[in-house]
């Protein structure tokens, strides 16, 4: 019950009931019942460990010495030394490292420090640059008659923390063997060897890791399956995929328990998938000898092999590898899992077609998508002018079951401003119809603004007026990019100039604080309409009744609007008078000659409500 409680994050209720039976098992006494508590009480500690519980952890371990219900011995001591060397605490790991340990009788060795505990204290040394403790810390071990467990971390310090070469740790492995007994066997294995490879591999040391395995070789050790797996990930590592493949032809022969060679397999199938090489039959070869093992890919490494398929163009093989393991994993992970193919369809290298076939299956596939990624699809069918794809996308999102993952008002905003950029008229009158049948979208102003911008690109600048009346009926009012694009659609529609002039005067009424943007929307809306000395005497008064300084925005909105070639030129022709520099800043930016015959300025109106 007590490790149940611990393992399920219910630790203080396992020292609770831990604590109101301790009592009763010390009045039976016996070495049973202590034994029991001992394990009990270390369960607890392992539980406010796994929690992330210091404060209760130090608390019950004060309260168990206080009290003297169980005793400080090394697997108490690797309990709190590991919950501080994980935290990279100098100070709380030398505490209890350095704290008395009590011998258990008839538990050997309880009164000394564990080789795990050695293990973790020599890695936090390094890490944290503590190596003249580390060394104090290994002498007092040497002191003990190590066992051949304890032998091997001495090893691993001797290399790692005193910086000793493969021949000084061969010299040191010949003492050692010169020391065995029969009685005491120390001699070193391939588990001696195998963790002179991982401290190689924690240094990052592939050539290390290689000479450590030819070391064991010269003494005699045979690699086994745990020697194939780190070689496997460490040649892996540093992209040797002739030799990772080698090691794991080698771990074939060798029997595996528990699985201990997926992750280094994972490691293995992530490099061959980076590789610039034409790895595949091999990648398919590995994955069919997991698919007979029923063994599953880590989520990162599925990701790497949707990337591979869809470059691939192997839609039926990324298809079967998402139904087979994509359910099995969290939201986290399928989200990872979605950003690949989303990487992949919006790259500028996938052409369309392939882009779309990548979003059917993750839409297939991946129903639990969120609404932002879907929104991320549908804005870059919108990027590729495929107005039709991206409202696909867009209706998708609406017909979805689950209400969460319908369109959210700004997703109807951002779908109404690609419909604007792409003045797909089709396309705005269904996504229109779906927003009036959307009861859960409550319109504000930059809804109506959106509205106003697609109608307007659609040439239905009469239509667009008819946002521009909702807008100033609700309580919210008109922004500044409801200005700019009201005048826009003035600009637009036969006769607007009278709306125009309607708006901006009662703006000058109410005082409202022009912005240079919705100057030059004004003027556009003004010379829109051919009305170009109307434009030029607000222009050369701008400055003194507006405080606006003309700028190339103004400038050229005003020749850009104008209809006709003739008027264009008189744009030309007052403003090198009046305005050179301006001019000449304008000029910059070139000018393309349209199939009607007359020229506008490269200016891109920004489609933003």
């Amino acid at each position: 019950m007590i490790r149940i409680l611990t393992r399920t994050g219910n630790t203080a209720e396992a020292r609770d009931l831990l604590e109101s039976h301790d009592h009763a098992l010390e009045d039976r006494g016996g070495a049973g019942n202590e034994v029991r508590t001992r394990l009990c009480w270390g369960h607890v500690l392992r539980g406010f460990v796994q929690e992330d519980n210091e404060i209760e952890l130090l608390k019950t371990a004060q309260k168990i010495e206080d009290q003297g219900l169980s005793v400080y011995y090394s697997a108490t001591q690797f309990i709190l030394v590991a919950f501080y060397a994980a935290r990279n605490n100098v100070e709380g790991t030398k505490l209890w490292f350095s704290k008395p340990l009590v011998a258990i009788p008839g538990l050997d060795r309880s009164g000394l420090p564990n080789p795990e505990t050695l293990a973790t204290v020599l890695k936090f040394c390094i890490r944290n640059n503590q190596l003249d403790w580390c060394k104090t810390v290994f002498q007092g071990v040497l002191e003990t008659d190590p066992d051949k467990s304890t032998w091997d971390i001495v090893l691993q310090w001797a290399a790692g923390g005193m910086g000793k070469g493969v021949e000084d740790v061969e010299r040191m492995m010949k003492v050692i063997i010169g020391r065995s007994t029969n009685e005491q066997s120390v001699k070193p294995d391939i588990v001696t060897i195998n963790g002179l490879v991982e401290l190689a591999m924690s240094m990052n040391d592939a050539y290390l890791a290689e000479r450590y395995i030819a070391l064991g070789q010269k003494f005699g050790i045979k690699p086994n399956a745990n020697t194939y797996i780190l070689q496997m990930k460490y040649r892996a590592d540093v992209n040797d995929l002739r030799g990772a493949q080698e090691a794991y032809d080698s771990l074939q022969a060798e029997e595996v328990e528990n699985d201990e060679d997926l992750p280094a397999i994972n490691t293995f199938l992530r490099a061959l998938c980076a590789s610039k090489m034409d790895n595949y039959n091999r990648i398919m070869s590995i994955i069919s000898d997991l698919d007979e093992r029923n063994k599953r890919l880590e989520p990162d490494t599925v990701c790497a092999l949707t990337t591979l398929y869809l470059q691939r163009d192997e839609m039926y093989e990324l298809i079967d590898i998402l139904q087979t393991h994509s359910f099995h994993y969290n939201l986290e992970e399928r989200s990872r899992i979605i950003d690949t193919m989303i990487k992949f369809s919006t790259d500028p290298n996938t052409d369309t077609a392939r882009s779309w076939e990548a979003y059917s299956i993750m839409r297939q596939i991946f129903d639990d998508a969120t609404p932002e990624k879907r929104t991320q699809m549908m804005n870059e069918y919108f990027s590729r002018n495929r107005c039709d794809m991206a409202c696909h996308v867009f209706g998708h999102m609406r017909q979805h079951s689950i209400v969460n993952r319908r369109p959210k008002l700004e997703t109807y905003v951002q779908c109404f401003e690609g419909i604007a950029k792409c003045e797909d008229h089709e396309s705005l009158d269904m996504v229109h119809n779906m927003l009036k049948m959307d009861s859960s979208i409550e319109p504000n102003t930059k809804l109506y603004n959106s509205l106003m911008l697609a109608y307007t690109a659609c040439d239905e600048a009469d239509r667009a007026l008819d946002f521009w009346d909702d807008i100033t009926n609700t309580d919210e009012g008109p922004s500044y990019k409801s200005l700019e694009i009201v005048f826009w659609a003035c600009g637009r529609k036969p006769f607007g100039d009278r709306k125009a002039r309607d708006i901006w005067n009662k703006m000058r009424r109410m005082e409202i604080e022009v912005t240079g943007k919705v100057f030059a929307a004004y003027i556009g809306a003004l010379s829109g309409q051919g009305k170009f000395e109307e434009a030029r005497d607000m222009l050369e008064v701008m400055e003194k009744e507006l405080a606006l300084k003309l700028d190339v925005l103004t400038l050229g909105t005003f020749y850009n609007s104008l209809p006709g070639q003739n008027r264009k030129d008189l744009v030309e022709e007052w403003a090198k008078g009046l305005y050179p520099d301006v001019w000449k800043e304008l000029c910059k930016l070139g000018q393309t000659t349209q199939k009607e015959g007359h020229r506008l300025f490269n200016m891109k109106r920004e489609i933003k409500a």
